[in-house]
């Protein structure tokens, strides 16, 4: 009952007769093969993890139009309570996805964050980059399409196909408590010719929208901008300049994934007092901290940390990796399956119930990261390459190839809850046993972790100064 159905956007566009029929001629022109020149084209892909649905059809922006080639059909909202709909549109998820899924996410994040600047805070939203690449490897053949599958941790395309879609729907909440919304759209340039099946494709199995573009008008950027604003409750997006288009890109694609949530247990804001916070070198900040205690909740100890969570409304939760006073976050981000162990311990046998006492700095900011090497140490080659890149299922232009690939985030948590948004841009050209209490005293560095419905990963971080 799920199966997305693929629309022409014309049937939705609610505007003057005059106007929808402009529309339509240039949808039709831009279906319309065209002689192109012998040029290197490259292929924009933006991936954004952040917390809300875009659905404008027709965005105007100064000079600059957009016209929608294909949409998708979003999930139903549901709302927090209604658990009998709730369990009528759930699907079950392979088993052996969800684990490799993981592996890619943890994998991913370790590579990323352990040479992040040790002076500021790090986020990394690996779901953001999962999606992103898997719409990529739909678009690729041949040698390029498999070192993106093999890059994802997947074993052939049509896993990621076939569940790819259905994690998007199990991920995917917006009621009155909170959301977690995932949108993808791609932005092409009008000026090439892009095959309509493959867009309908996305459309259906990655809820994509597509949108042709003038990406030789400077204002297109805006049109970009304002989307990804909107899908991130403006968080993100609000540069332009972050979108900057030229006539020899051909696609821009975006994935968006917008998440809030509130804790099942509320902090205190009376109990919220400033304290000191010890960076790695020895510097001492003032910060507000949360504080809450428990008698009775999960913890382990681990090989050099102690990690506990705190659940939220809507299922999903936000692991604390606090290292011991003499180690640092980057001892464990550096081995992902000291990582991986350290998600795994809470439900594991290395697990306790006891007192656990949190001390929790607020904080908030945003994060850049640029992902080319992250991908070529995946094993993400022949993609960046112009003579050997193979994309030639989305478009008969020669030669496309992946030029960058860039991801922003933005996060923050307080008394009531978490609220956190990333995009991805991708261009085209022996562990001691539990005492019976822990102390979740993050008053130096650690690691966090927000996890799914389905404990993937969806975002990873580092707090080294919860002030900046």
């Amino acid at each position: 009952m799920f199966k997305n159905k693929y629309k022409k956007a014309n049937n939705d566009i609610k505007v003057d007769n005059s106007l929808k029929e402009d529309t339509i001629k240039k949808m039709k022109s831009f279906n319309t093969k065209r002689k192109l020149p012998n040029l290197a084209f490259r292929v924009t892909l933006i991936i954004a993890s952040i917390i809300e649905i875009a659905s404008s059809l027709l965005i105007r922006n100064k000079r600059t139009e957009s016209y929608a080639i294909a949409l998708p059909e979003y999930p139903t909202k549901i709302g927090f309570e209604d658990y009998e709909e709730e369990m009528k549109r759930r699907e079950e998820i392979n088993g052996n996805f969800i684990k490799n899924l993981n592996k890619f996410s943890i994998d991913a994040s370790s590579q990323v964050l352990k040479d992040t600047d040790r002076e500021t805070n790090s986020l990394f939203s690996p779901i953001s980059l999962y999606m992103a690449l898997a719409m990529v490897a739909e678009t690729a053949a041949g040698n390029t399409q498999e070192q993106i599958i093999n890059a994802l941790n997947m074993p052939n395309m049509d896993m990621i196909s076939s569940e790819t879609g259905k994690l998007f729907r199990k991920l995917y909440f917006h009621n009155e408590i909170g959301r977690l919304t995932l949108a993808n759209s791609l932005w092409l340039n009008k000026d090439v010719a892009f095959n309509e099946n493959k867009l309908k494709t996305l459309a259906e199995d990655y809820y994509a929208h597509s949108f042709s573009l003038d990406f030789q008008d400077k204002d297109s950027s805006n049109s970009i901008s304002n989307w990804v604003s909107e899908n991130t409750g403006g968080k993100l997006g609000n540069e332009p300049s972050e979108f900057s288009l030229d006539k020899e890109q051909v696609m821009t694609l975006i994935n968006t994934v917008s998440f809030y949530d509130e804790w099942i247990d509320t902090f205190d804001k009376d109990k919220t007092k400033e304290d000191i916070f010890y960076l790695q070198d020895g510097r001492q900040v003032k910060n507000d901290f949360m504080n809450m205690k428990y008698s009775s909740h999960g913890f382990a100890y681990g090989q050099g940390y102690v990690v506990s969570r705190l659940n939220m409304k809507n299922r999903n939760s936000m692991i604390f990796i606090l290292p011991d006073e003499d180690s640092s976050p980057y001892d464990i981000v550096a081995n992902p399956e000291i990582l991986q162990e350290a998600i795994d311990s809470l439900s594991s046998e290395k697990s306790g119930y006891g007192e656990v006492v949190f001390k929790i700095p607020k904080f908030s900011f945003s994060s850049k990261l640029e992902l080319n090497d992250l991908a070529r140490k995946l094993g993400i080659q022949d993609a960046f390459h112009m003579h050997e890149a193979n994309f030639k299922p989305l478009s008969e232009t020669k030669p496309l190839f992946l030029s960058d690939i860039k991801q922003s985030s933005y996060i923050s948590i307080d008394e009531i809850g978490v609220e956190a948004a990333a995009f991805t841009q991708i261009v085209y050209s022996g562990s001691a046993m539990p005492e019976g209490r822990a102390d979740m005293i993050l008053d130096r560095p650690f690691i966090f972790i927000i996890t799914g419905i389905d404990k993937s990963p969806l975002f990873v971080g580092i707090i080294n100064n919860p002030t900046l």
